[in-house]
């Protein structure tokens, strides 16, 4: 496998953990966040709207810089 292969999954899944991870925040009260997520407030109801919306922004920037890399990859191969 290579570098620039082995670049693209790890982009690819931190960006796909960052979307999930904007959705939990935006679904979820604080009071319901899971223990991997900082942010809990015992019997709080607000959401965490701005880390969401982070993490979304986050998320789809990293999505996008894999397929920059995988398409990158492809023109230097003909």
């Amino acid at each position: 496998m290579t570098a620039q292969r082995l670049l693209i999954i790890i982009l690819v899944i931190l960006g796909l953990l960052g979307l999930a991870a904007g959705i939990v925040y935006l679904a979820e009260p604080a009071k319901s966040l899971p223990s991997v997520l900082p942010g809990h407030i015992s019997g709080s109801t607000v959401h965490r709207y701005k880390r969401g919306i982070a993490a979304l922004v986050i998320g789809a920037v990293l999505l996008l810089a894999s397929v920059v890399a995988a398409r990158t990859g492809r023109r230097g191969v003909q």
